[in-house]
């Protein structure tokens, strides 16, 4: 029996939310693009030397603000590619859609929360760290809930 994608979007409610929050996440991802360049434009910190030198700027690989805003974007590419793995595997155990939707949102807003407190508004932990746990302790139940569904 032959199955359409359209087929599986109308009938999977939960890979049409795990739709969803992947274009969310993505964009997320491409904003702290765009926060690493405004810090470069702020604090005059180019990486490259024609890049220094066509904006009439210098070449800083140190700059602490361009470098924050860095580290929160790598922690974004450690922690939301395994998300986008773990969550996929995870639509196919079956799970509910509002127990799926709550997870996703939870670990979504624990991501933009991450951001916020790590790179726009430097806020003292544990914030930056419970916002992280959040997302860590989702992954980690969906991860176990795949293996045991799959393990059967």
């Amino acid at each position: 029996m032959e199955v359409s994608f359209e087929h599986l979007l109308r009938t999977n409610p939960v890979l049409r939310i795990y739709l969803f929050y992947t274009a969310v996440l993505a964009l997320k991802m491409m904003l702290m693009t765009l926060l690493t360049i405004r810090q470069r434009f702020l604090n005059n910190a180019f990486v490259c030397e024609e890049d220094a030198v066509f904006l009439r700027g210098v070449v800083s690989r140190t700059n602490e603000n361009v470098e924050r805003v860095r580290r929160g974007h790598r922690n974004d590419m450690e922690t939301i590619y395994l998300f986008l793995l773990t969550g996929f595997a995870y639509i196919w155990t079956n799970p509910d859609p509002a127990w799926t939707n709550s997870l996703f949102l939870l670990f979504t807003v624990g991501r933009f929360i991450h951001t916020f407190v790590y790179t726009i508004v430097v806020t003292p932990q544990p914030a930056r760290g419970l916002s992280w746990l959040v997302g860590y302790v989702i992954m980690g139940y969906m991860a176990l809930k795949t293996l045991i569904y799959f393990y059967n």
